[in-house]
């Protein structure tokens, strides 16, 4: 991944998980696991959906809570391939190499052409970092409830009067992923380079809600979905289904 330093576990976690300090060991391993539900045999420029999971949870969890079936009863012959990116490709700094390598690279070998990326919670926040890396390798995003950034760095673009108002300081050091993100977002949304699509969901009383109404600010508003509820997994399907549905009408 795209962030150094030797405590990387802080930024992986950042409250997500409730534990600190380095040194703790966590697998990663390769090539990157993953869980496929196709709609059929092959690929044949199908949709495609790739999933990351949140903190916590495994590519397992995605057919557990329903999500692969709200996804598949949205698009019609959509293919979905779960990916197990847990913590450690986080705290490894290598999530966006190995995806780009062990998943995204082999499905455009086989014919899928206009992946989408999607991930909830710390999920959100690889596929936002995959996609920064990467702009060219898919063509939307969709973030459900993800993290976007410490207390810190949410109150000074607050402070600030929102993205389109904040100004990213002018050297940004090499550890400081947050920021480097937001610069990334507030590009993206002034057009002044090449992003995909980006659509986010969450809900009202969502943990990082501040974060979210930053981001959903400077989207147009048919890619921003907010339902009553918190960092839980009723309101995650529900904004599921409300976002691939626009997705799938560009």
């Amino acid at each position: 991944m795209m962030v150094p330093g030797p405590c990387f576990l802080v930024w992986a976690v950042l409250g997500l998980l409730g534990v600190s300090g380095c040194g703790l060991f966590f697998r990663a391993p390769a090539p990157l696991p993953t869980i496929p539900y196709l709609a059929a045999e092959g690929s044949s420029g199908r949709g495609l959906l790739v999933l990351l999971p949140g903190r916590g949870d495994r590519a397992s969890t995605f057919a557990e809570q329903g999500i692969v079936q709200i996804a598949r009863g949205a698009i019609a012959n959509l293919d979905v391939i779960a990916v197990d990116a847990t913590v450690g490709y986080y705290i490894h700094r290598n999530l966006t190499e190995r995806l780009m390598a062990d998943v995204i690279e082999p499905l455009r070998a086989r014919g899928y052409r206009s992946p989408w990326l999607s991930g909830i919670s710390m999920g959100g926040l690889g596929a936002l970092l995959f996609a920064q890396r990467h702009p060219g390798a898919i063509t939307d995003v969709i973030v459900v409830a993800p993290f976007l950034g410490d207390d810190e760095v949410i109150d000074e673009i607050e402070r600030a009067g929102g993205v389109g108002a904040w100004h990213p300081p002018a050297k940004i050091a090499p550890d400081d992923y947050q920021r480097d993100l937001w610069r990334w977002l507030k590009a993206c949304a002034e057009r002044r380079q090449s992003c995909p699509r980006i659509f986010l969901g969450f809900g009202s009383e969502d943990r990082f809600v501040r974060a979210h109404r930053l981001l959903a600010a400077v989207l147009p508003p048919h890619q921003v979905a907010v339902v009553p509820g918190g960092h839980a997994w009723e309101p995650w399907r529900q904004l599921f289904a409300a976002l691939l549905p626009r997705v799938a009408a560009r």
